[in-house]
């Protein structure tokens, strides 16, 4: 998975508050699943906390089954590291491959023309094109993300629609049935969707409800663009959305694995590979 990732300050990018501890521990998951084995002493210098806070975070994945105590460190205990079997918080994610996802954004931000109506799912990718958007007028945004409204820096120009329904602290996100009723009284020329993992076989998301907000979502649109970095390649979470049919577009920043890449070409899906502006 790639590290690349530019911090932003945090009053540039708006967050709902979450736990540090789930947060550090996702971090700690990561590079155990990434390296294999990795020790008590490099963690506590990787993320810059102490020892006894390393033992003591490694003790609560190890309760919920997802690395294996060793001497001096720990090693994963998850059998197919493909499949990631917790929710990381947005806060966990928000700065992850932070300049990716801002080129992914402005690619997806150019497909947007005057007086469309525009879907946005949830996921740090989809506020990130929220931020792109913010100065458009002319354009009506329908979403479910607060993360994507918090994203967009004040004047916001276009109309923006927040549905109801059930709060889910950890994304900061709505949905459950009065999400996917209000889904149902609105027509989008395109939706924007993330994505927790891609295989050959579609996108996944970890938690049911949001997956069925994503299908009202590309029930209710013209066109469907998924939105997500290469780390996602290869992976799986609890729920596949859908195969690649309903999925017009997807953009990345790099070529995707073959067998991915074969599966998106013999549904018709466009592959757009986002260019950097890191260098601009």
């Amino acid at each position: 998975m790639s590290e690349r990732a530019a911090l932003l300050p945090s009053q540039s990018f708006g967050i709902l508050p979450a736990s540090p501890a789930e947060a550090r521990r996702h971090a700690i998951y990561r590079l155990i699943t990434r390296q294999g084995f990795v020790s008590v002493t490099d963690l506590a210098k990787g993320i810059g906390i102490s020892d006894m806070t390393v033992r003591r975070d490694l003790e609560a994945l190890v309760r919920d089954g997802l690395v294996r105590r060793s001497h001096g460190g720990a090693t994963s205990a998850v059998e197919h590291p493909a499949v990631v079997p917790v929710e990381p918080s947005f806060a966990a994610r928000r700065d992850l491959n932070r300049q990716l996802k801002q080129d992914i954004a402005a690619a997806a931000a150019a497909q947007v023309q005057p007086g469309d109506v525009i879907g946005l799912d949830i996921g740090s990718t989809v506020a990130c094109l929220a931020a792109e958007l913010a100065p458009l007028a002319g354009i009506e945004i329908v979403t479910n993300s607060m993360q994507a409204v918090l994203a967009m820096a004040s004047p916001v120009q276009p109309e923006v629609f927040m549905l109801g329904g059930q709060l889910r602290p950890r994304e900061g996100s709505l949905c459950g049935s009065i999400t996917r009723q209000q889904l149902a009284g609105h027509w989008m020329c395109r939706v924007f969707l993330g994505a927790s993992g891609i295989d050959e076989h579609g996108i996944y998301d970890y938690a049911p409800a949001e997956a069925e907000v994503k299908g009202a979502f590309i029930q209710r649109a013209e066109a469907v663009t998924v939105l997500c970095d290469s780390s996602k390649f290869g992976r799986r979470s609890f729920v596949r959305v859908c195969d690649f049919t309903p999925i017009g577009t997807l953009i990345t920043d790099a070529a995707p694995p073959e067998e991915i890449r074969a599966a998106l070409e013999q549904a018709g899906t466009e592959i757009i590979i986002a260019p950097s502006r890191a260098a601009s």
